[in-house]
């Protein structure tokens, strides 16, 4: 469990390494040996640990690529968000997509659920920090801020499928003032945030494998998402394939014949995404 403070706060820590021969990739990452989550400080973490303990993950809450935005599409956020509903039983989600994915309707619903899934648009203002958030239909910003005010008693984790979403800001980061962190002190146990400007497909496959690890192989959710991460980035073109066919099956037939390929092992596809919380 690392609590990073200053500007080791804008560092993917667990994507450290060292020469390696014999890995495909020729580098031992510090996640191949030790599974990491982070915390911005003891009592979050206390405070985590408890609702954790008390609330089990069975609904739902996915926000599928909010519209109309001034923003890019982004082609495999209904795949992802269709895998993260398929894991949670029949009656026990909710989907607010495109124009319903609005401000006002996610802060009602969000108090409401076990678990969100956010698949959309993010951004960390580095000078105010309570001002970086997730854009929803209209343009509306779901702020820091916002989530500051909110009082959630039962969500166990948030996936926040977006860019951006676990940079702290600048004028004080040992502040560690974030929305991970914002989600936590409203009473999230768990949040999975980037570091970064991620990529559309890479996410969605590393996301939808993460599913597959929790709430199929029944892994612990920072577990699910080392291992997730391990694997996208080691696999090669017919181990991706299946993860592809409904967003991209062009891509999907091209990696299936490409049996040495590993598209994504590059840190920038897998390492932006960490764990805070339990």
């Amino acid at each position: 469990i690392l609590n990073p403070t200053g500007y080791l706060s804008y560092l993917p820590l667990h994507s450290a390494w060292t020469p390696d021969t014999t890995k495909p990739n020729g580098r031992r990452y510090a996640c191949d040996d030790i599974q990491f989550t982070y915390t911005p400080n003891a009592l979050s973490l206390d405070a985590a640990r408890t609702v954790a303990n008390q609330t089990s993950a069975i609904t739902l809450l996915a926000i599928n690529e909010p519209k109309p935005i001034n923003a890019d599409d982004l082609p495999s956020s209904s795949a992802e968000a269709a895998k993260a509903i398929s894991v949670f039983g029949k009656g026990n989600w909710k989907l607010l997509q495109q124009e319903n994915a609005t401000r006002t309707a996610v802060l009602e619903q969000l108090p409401q659920k076990n678990v969100v899934h956010f698949s959309c648009h993010g951004f960390a203002d580095f000078g105010t920090p309570l001002n970086s958030g997730l854009l929803m239909a209209n343009d509306e910003i779901l702020s820091l801020r916002d989530l500051l005010d909110l009082r959630l008693q039962n969500l166990r984790l948030a996936v926040l499928s977006a860019c951006e979403t676990g940079i702290p800001g600048t004028k004080l980061p040992d502040e560690v003032i974030s929305l991970p962190t914002g989600l936590l002190q409203a009473g999230a146990a768990g949040v999975v945030s980037s570091l970064w400007s991620v990529a559309d497909l890479s996410t969605m496959v590393l996301l939808n494998h993460f599913y597959d690890l929790w709430r199929t192989e029944d892994l612990e959710p920072p577990e699910a998402l080392s291992q997730a991460q391990v694997w996208l980035r080691d696999s090669d073109g017919p181990e991706l394939a299946p993860y592809l066919q409904a967003s991209n099956p062009e891509f999907a037939q091209k990696l299936e014949k490409a049996d040495d390929q590993r598209p994504f092992a590059h840190p920038f596809y897998w390492a932006a995404f960490a764990y805070v919380g339990v």
